[in-house]
């Protein structure tokens, strides 16, 4: 029995040492060629599209599935290789994974984050554009335009130099540009694009502008680099105070934040669904992504955070305050969506702040991971509710909201999923929503005997009671009022968008109460920014 036992242990060990053996040789390769493999995962999605326009070039019938599937794969490696920097890589570059293109690009477990995010987001996207017929031509060029936005997106997280950071929003703007105008012979898209890309080449010009003055003055374009020049007393020059200022409108009409909000609304409405949800999420965290990474390197002097401060207060509650108060007033789903983002913009600017306002690194991490923990949540939140509006559309509903009177009696499946989201949408528990919410205000907390704040504080409380009124009204419609008449019918969506909605709705309802420390773990292991070191770029 032993010499049996003896074999089978020989047999097992050959198995998983050929098992290993790719992966040894990916390591060793990855490790030789390290530029190649920290651009990796943009370049899986670069192979997909790639590959969809050869099959979309030299196919005669249509190849969407297809395509949708390649896509997904493509997605899917570019998260595992960000699974494999997470894990391998870290044995010799601790966690600071290096730098690439001069220091124009920077990855650590920061970046990694964002990319995974909107990984899972793509996915669940394409998975749900499976069952909107709605798009029923260039359903694959609308692959191709999501695929390279994410390629942009992926770069944009991950730039230090303020040169990628325009070239990367640039790029992902444009393909937003395109997919908001897709419906091209609709009016209201046309509308929707023209708009979307008057703003954004506003704010790309406003954002030019800063970043000329700034190299300028500083004769340096590298975040780190300017953060020493900064931090040695080039903070309190003129030209600096004014370029900073300037990007803060830039980034803020990118996030949609108010002042700068007046493009939401009609782009959200404008655009087919399937891109409002895109653009409801993908810009805006990207967006602060990059906002985050400039105000806490670059711009973390305390002189210079006695210009942005005040600045982000004034954005967060005005965000607050405009973004519900519209949201009561409007008939459109995709407009009380598009208000109801500018508030939540908002919430998220206050852990920002309470970062900012920090003392002891505790505090600091507390306001950054709050601010983090809730653009997760808020992610997959938006895509869930955006989801329910195209199963909504597919089976006779528009973007009026009298279309969800009586949802529960069409398909309570449906009904249930979106009463947990708009739970979440409030902050109630068990929902992460709620948990979102209460570390935002935790961090804050600390510095309430701070006026500024203790008005932040006050806005933000008062306005989630107004936020609660309309996402409420909206689950009256779906629970107690009667369906439209010509909207009546029972419904059922195909697998593909009950999985893309579920999805979401588990993530959220479930880690509310069970697994409550996994997404907080997973925000607070990438909650920091990997500092300069010598050595590390490629």
């Amino acid at each position: 029995m032993n010499p049996l036992l003896d074999l089978l242990f020989v047999i097992w060990g050959r198995i998983t040492y050929l098992v290993g053996l790719p992966a040894q040789q990916f390591g060793e390769w990855a490790w030789q060629h390290t530029a190649y493999y920290l651009l990796s995962p943009e370049i899986s999605l670069l192979i997909g599209v790639l590959i969809i326009c050869l099959i979309q070039i030299f196919a005669k019938r249509n190849t969407f599935l297809l395509s949708a599937w390649i896509g997904i794969i493509a997605l899917l490696a570019n998260f595992m290789m960000t699974i494999h920097m997470m894990y391998y890589t870290s044995r010799y570059y601790t966690y600071a994974l290096g730098m690439w293109w001069g220091g124009l690009e920077t990855l650590d477990p920061y970046a990694l984050f964002f990319k995974q995010l909107m990984d899972w987001g793509d996915i669940l996207l394409i998975l749900a554009l499976i069952g909107y017929p709605k798009i029923k031509k260039y359903r694959v060029e609308f692959l191709i335009l999501l695929l390279c936005g994410t390629i942009a997106f992926d770069l944009m997280v991950g730039s230090s130099d303020l040169l990628a950071v325009y070239v990367m929003t640039e790029f992902g703007g444009l393909c937003a540009y395109i997919m908001a105008a897709y419906y091209k012979k609709d009016l209201r898209s046309l509308e929707s694009g023209l708009k979307y890309f008057i703003t954004g080449a506003a704010s790309s010009t406003a954002l030019l502008f800063a970043m000329s003055i700034l190299y300028g003055t500083l004769n340096t374009t590298n975040f780190y680099e300017i953060q020493d020049l900064l931090s040695q007393g080039g903070a309190d020059l003129p030209p600096v105070v004014f370029s900073i200022v300037l990007i803060l409108v830039a980034l803020g009409y990118k996030v949609g934040l108010a002042p700068f909000h007046l493009w939401v609304a009609d782009v959200y409405e404008g655009a087919p669904t399937p891109v409002t949800a895109f653009i409801s999420v993908f810009p805006k965290v990207a967006g602060y992504a990059v906002l985050l990474r400039l105000l806490f390197i670059p711009f973390s002097a305390p002189s210079i955070k006695a210009v942005w401060i005040p600045i982000l207060i004034v954005m967060s509650v005005l965000s607050m305050t405009i973004g519900n108060v519209m949201a009561l007033r409007q008939t459109s789903f995709k407009r009380m969506m598009a208000f109801s983002g500018i508030g939540h913009m908002g919430y998220i600017l206050i852990g920002i702040v309470a970062a900012a306002l920090t003392t002891t690194a505790a505090t600091e991490s507390m306001g950054f991971i709050s601010s983090m923990y809730y653009m997760l949540i808020y992610f997959f939140l938006n895509l869930g509710i955006f989801f329910t509006a195209m199963a909504v559309e597919t089976y006779g509903g528009s973007d009026h909201l009298d279309s969800y009177n009586g949802l529960i009696r069409r398909n309570a499946f449906m009904g249930v999923l979106i009463t947990i989201l708009l739970a979440a949408l409030i902050g109630l528990p068990p929902t992460t929503g709620f948990w979102a919410k209460f570390f935002v205000f935790y961090s804050i907390t600390t510095y309430i005997a701070l006026p500024w704040n203790l008005v932040l504080v006050v806005f933000a409380a008062i306005t989630t009671v107004i936020g609660a009124y309309y996402y409420m009204m909206l689950a009256y419609r779906i629970w107690v009022l009667k369906p439209v008449y010509e909207q009546a019918r029972s419904f059922e969506p195909v697998l593909f968008v009950r999985l893309a909605i579920l999805v979401p709705v588990l993530l959220i309802f479930l880690l509310g109460f069970l697994f409550v420390s996994v997404p907080f773990d997973y925000v607070k292991n990438a909650w920091f920014l990997v500092s300069y070191t010598e050595g590390l770029s490629i």
